[in-house]
């Protein structure tokens, strides 16, 4: 009676190791890896219009220029690219330009930008539990918020 459990057991290891269509190769598929955000703010990723404020005086935020941004393409630069680039220690400079991100007329986020100086570009934001974090801003994207700046400030 013994050899005869053994023997069902081992049958039965067999025949579920050898199923038709899978040429006796298991796979695994993990689903929970497919469900993670890896985005720094993914509330970011449905953003569809951009209200920049430039400062000249950042301790002086009452005067500013302002600009409208709703070219997505352009949108996703800052939101899905900068956004996740490398985190910086806390640069020497502040930031020159808010950026209040829309989704459906509603604020979702400001992010703080710095790309005035030529040797500080950052792209700063409040994490939840009031932790400020800056992420580096890329030469290019900063000479396009210093573009904007400049043809907005005529």
């Amino acid at each position: 009676m013994r050899y005869l459990i053994l023997i069902f057991v081992i049958a039965c290891i067999s025949i579920s190791c050898n199923q038709p269509g899978t040429g006796g190769k298991t796979t695994a598929t993990d689903t929970s890896a497919a469900k993670v955000d890896y985005h720094q703010l993914p509330e970011l990723r449905s953003v569809d219009s951009i209200d920049m404020h430039f400062f000249s005086d950042i301790k002086d935020q009452k005067i500013y220029t302002r600009f409208g941004l709703n070219d997505t393409s352009v949108i996703n630069i800052f939101t899905l690219t900068e956004i996740n680039h490398p985190f910086v220690d806390q640069p020497a400079c502040e930031y020159d330009t808010k950026f209040f991100c829309f989704s459906k007329g509603q604020i979702v986020k400001t992010l703080y930008v710095a790309a005035l100086k030529d040797s500080c570009h950052f792209i700063g934001f409040i994490k939840s539990g009031g932790i400020a974090v800056r992420v580096q801003l890329s030469d290019s994207a900063a000479s396009m918020v210093n573009k904007w700046r400049n043809t907005n400030a005529r």
